[in-house]
């Protein structure tokens, strides 16, 4: 389930930019230690067809707003996302994603 609200958690203030603005995102930490990162993605165009992210760890991305495709490194096919639903890349991986609209995620690392 989609959490519309955290509490009790510390928020980097300085954000993580990437592809000139249309990618970004802000860490929150929990007093228990766990990190999410809530973040937003603008939609591709003709100047970028599809954003690439690579993974450290374990995460679990969870679309909150808007739709998406998504194909994870080693995948043929890109696989659609809507708001409400999830998938998962493997740490040192990666995932590339396109959109024709705004995206707002919660990215649960969990490695």
């Amino acid at each position: 389930m989609t959490a519309a609200q955290f509490t009790n958690v510390t928020v980097n203030s300085q954000a993580t930019v990437s592809y000139d603005g249309r990618c970004s995102s802000h860490t929150i930490m929990f007093e228990d230690g766990r990190h999410k990162t809530l973040g937003i993605i603008l939609p591709c165009d003709n100047l970028v067809e599809s954003y690439h992210f690579n993974t450290n760890t374990s995460e679990r991305i969870e679309i909150t707003s808007g739709e998406c495709e998504v194909k994870i490194n080693g995948e043929d096919e890109f696989s659609y996302y809507r708001a409400g639903q999830s998938f998962v890349v493997e740490g040192n991986s990666g995932f590339s994603l396109r959109t024709e609209e705004i995206v707002q995620y919660t990215c649960h690392l969990e490695g």
